[in-house]
């Protein structure tokens, strides 16, 4: 645990620059001087990095109190890319405090950094809100700003809340965004034959990555919850699905629908039949009683006959 007087002297370390991060050991007397002696750092933003050295010279968590939610998100992300495990945990911390002040947007992109930091319980806790709303989320933007990965993880935690149709759009729009199915391209001719040696395997390598993440996306999905009308305007229209797959899909879709009319017609057949069978057996019961009521009464009646 950090002490007082440890944190006010990193904190003056942190305000008077007497300090060095790294340290250079040149072993020969022919070390020559760099010529620079800045490294730049492209990964963060200027403000973002003077919040980071602040807290980890100072560590005063009360400063994450104060920050938004999109400083909070890139310094648990950069706290997570350089091993900060402090900074990236007070982060997450304030993030779940403030999760139900999130709006959609908000939701999202912490889905996102969830899976960045490979936080199980942040993933799970936005899971739950995402998926409690997924009508509400339905088509916002911010999904198809998802990572491959991150995306499919989304769609699998919207499973039981969106119909198979909503999920097969969301797929095709988000492959249409990141033109995941967009044809090869085949070396030009105004390319050298050694440029051609290396495009054309990068080319097939990415296409076939690509083909493999379509396939298991579309492996999310039951065609066997469309109805016809819904496989025609969506995957039949699309060009996701091979036409065999087409053919494949609408057979099971229409020995699906054949199968629920033939079982709901003959469970109709036998229920008229046992109403049917109920009703005679009623209707002979009191035609019995009747006839035996009239012989008992035959028996019963006096002798009107008079001498």
């Amino acid at each position: 645990m950090i002490t007082t007087w440890m944190r006010d002297s990193l904190t003056d370390i942190l305000r008077t620059n007497r300090h060095a991060d790294c340290k250079f050991i040149i072993e020969t007397t022919e070390g020559s001087k760099s010529s620079s002696g800045e490294v730049k750092l492209n990964d963060v933003e200027p403000k973002v990095f003077e919040k980071f050295r602040e807290y980890v010279y100072g560590y005063d968590d009360e400063r994450l109190e104060v920050y938004d939610f999109d400083t909070l998100v890139k310094l648990a992300e950069f706290g997570n890319k350089y091993l900060v495990e402090s900074i990236k945990e007070d982060c997450v911390r304030h993030l779940l405090y403030r999760k139900e002040m999130f709006d959609t947007e908000e939701l999202l992109r912490l889905f996102q950094c969830a899976h960045t930091l490979d936080y199980s319980l942040l993933i799970d806790h936005v899971s739950r809100d995402l998926k409690n709303h997924a009508k509400r989320v339905l088509n916002h933007s911010a999904i198809y700003q998802f990572s491959t990965d991150v995306f499919k993880s989304y769609i699998e935690v919207v499973e039981s809340r969106l119909s198979e149709p909503e999920r097969f759009n969301l797929i095709e729009m988000y492959i249409k965004y990141h033109d995941l199915d967009a044809p090869d391209t085949a070396p030009t001719d105004t390319e050298s034959d050694d440029e051609k040696i290396f495009i054309a395997p990068a080319i097939e390598g990415k296409a076939k990555i690509n083909g493999e993440y379509i396939s298991e996306l579309l492996g999310l999905i039951d065609f066997c919850k469309f109805t016809a009308k819904d496989f025609y305007e969506g995957p039949g229209k699309s060009n996701l699905l091979t036409l065999q797959q087409k053919y494949e899909n609408l057979y099971k879709i229409a020995r699906s629908c054949s199968h629920v009319s033939a079982q709901e017609e003959l469970e109709t057949k036998l229920g008229n039949s046992f109403l049917s069978s109920s009703c005679h057996s009623d209707h002979e019961v009191q035609l019995s009683y009747i006839s035996r009521s009239s012989r008992r009464g035959d028996l019963l009646k006096p002798d009107m006959t008079y001498d």
